[in-house]
């Protein structure tokens, strides 16, 4: 049975749950690494996939709970990481800036994914493939979640840094992240939840989107399912969009062009969203 570590497995309705999920029935084992000591997802997968998962708490902003993690793994061999997990920081003033947001986001989103691969490189199988979790946020500038946007850049870079090194080892090790767009990761009917992603942001964000919606998790867990596999066998460095065209969206042009957009009116957002549906 291959094994892999997936990070970022704290909720049911993330990403990290969803690639958990996609990559047991894929035939993995999986160690799935959470963050949040009361996760649902732990309760969940533990309940319904005993024999195939072990979950595994750890702070990724703590340098020693990370060598802690990375030790306890090095006991098995490993076929597959995926570095999922993530962390945000929203409103941030760059005239009032706040740098222990910054080392806080960019020790969970780059120092972590380069621990881990570089700990784990000894346990990796041959041909095993890590594939990186980033954002279309890294390949443009941000207004008030800069350290976000920032370390998915570092991310990205730190993909093809790793795809040529461990490429070039005789383990012929594959690299590669996948860049998703808006993801719908909270439940609208748990209010807590939806807090995490703001109003204005589900509304904007789906009528940018050419396709007007956001993604499911298990629409990203389908490609890292798809790279992991022998399919993707020359797939290594640079990131795979999966944004349903989002990136490709200029709002100027999207204005210049005369459709309508009435995101940064909540009450006719509301109204919207109401007839649509949910995003």
């Amino acid at each position: 049975m291959k094994k892999a570590v997936v990070t970022g497995v704290s909720w049911d309705t993330g990403i990290g749950f969803a690639v958990t999920k996609q990559l047991i029935e894929d035939g993995y084992f999986v160690y799935a690494v959470y963050h949040s000591k009361d996760s649902n997802a732990k309760e969940i997968l533990e309940e319904q996939y005993a024999d195939t998962v072990l979950c595994l708490q750890c702070d990724f902003t703590d340098r020693k709970a990370v060598g802690i993690l990375i030790e306890k793994l090095k006991e098995v061999n490993l076929d597959a990481i995926v570095n999922n997990a993530g962390a945000f920081s929203g409103g941030e003033d760059i005239n009032h800036y706040d740098i222990s947001e910054w080392d806080r986001v960019f020790a969970v989103n780059v120092t972590a994914p380069l621990l881990l691969c570089t700990g784990l490189k000894s346990v990796l199988n041959p041909h095993a493939v890590i594939v990186n979790m980033v954002s279309s946020d890294g390949r443009k500038g941000s207004f008030s979640s800069i350290s976000y946007a920032a370390s998915k850049a570092a991310l990205i870079n730190l993909t093809d840094s790793l795809a040529i090194n461990f490429g070039y080892d005789e383990k012929k090790i594959r690299v590669t992240s996948v860049c998703p767009g808006w993801v719908k990761t909270f439940d609208e009917s748990d209010p807590a939840s939806s807090e995490m992603v703001p109003f204005i942001s589900r509304s904007t964000g789906s009528q940018l989107c050419p396709l007007e919606r956001f993604a499911t998790p298990e629409e990203i867990a389908n490609v890292v399912s798809f790279l992991l596999s022998d399919k993707a066998s020359f797939i290594s460095g640079g990131c795979v969009p999966v944004d349903g065209g989002y990136s490709a969206v200029g709002f100027d042009l999207y204005a210049e062009s005369g459709k309508d957009f009435v995101g940064y009116h909540p009450e006719e957002a509301i109204a919207i969203q109401m007839k649509k549906g949910s995003c």
